[in-house]
């Protein structure tokens, strides 16, 4: 194999991965808003029920989100196999920094909100997987 083809193959595995990250965000976002309409659609719910159901669509985008920055830094430590200069790994080096830093603070967030629903801030039984909008629960 020529080192032109490695450097093809390298790339289509980046940008494939990449994609797939963007789609991952899509359609978390996509879901988020579908929720998220659906609920205030819905009708006068009880307040409790609201609060808990929008920590529960936060918390499935947080998770949709979590995944899609993973991806990202897989693909960009990829892309780094066909361009290895120091500047390159010093950009790699701070976007990872970034990207680790976000996944760190968005997952604390997740934590925060599922420790409130079982300390019985939110009910328990409202943040269940039982969103509207989930055909499956109806």
């Amino acid at each position: 194999m020529s080192v032109e083809t490695i450097h093809s193959a390298v790339m289509g595995v980046f940008y494939a991965i990449s994609l797939t990250g963007v789609m991952v965000v899509v359609w978390g976002v996509a879901e988020a808003v579908y929720r998220f309409f659906a609920l205030k659609l819905e009708g006068h719910l009880p307040h409790a029920r609201i609060v808990a159901t929008t920590a529960r669509i936060r918390e499935r985008l947080g998770s949709h989100l979590l995944l899609a920055l993973d991806l990202f830094i897989g693909a960009d430590i990829i892309k780094s196999v066909v361009t290895p200069g120091w500047e390159n790994i010093a950009m790699l080096g701070a976007i990872v920094v970034i990207r680790i830093t976000l996944s760190y603070f968005l997952e604390r967030e997740m934590e925060r909100t599922h420790q409130s629903a079982l300390s019985g801030r939110l009910s328990a039984a409202d943040v269940s997987d039982s969103d509207p909008g989930d055909s499956s629960t109806r």
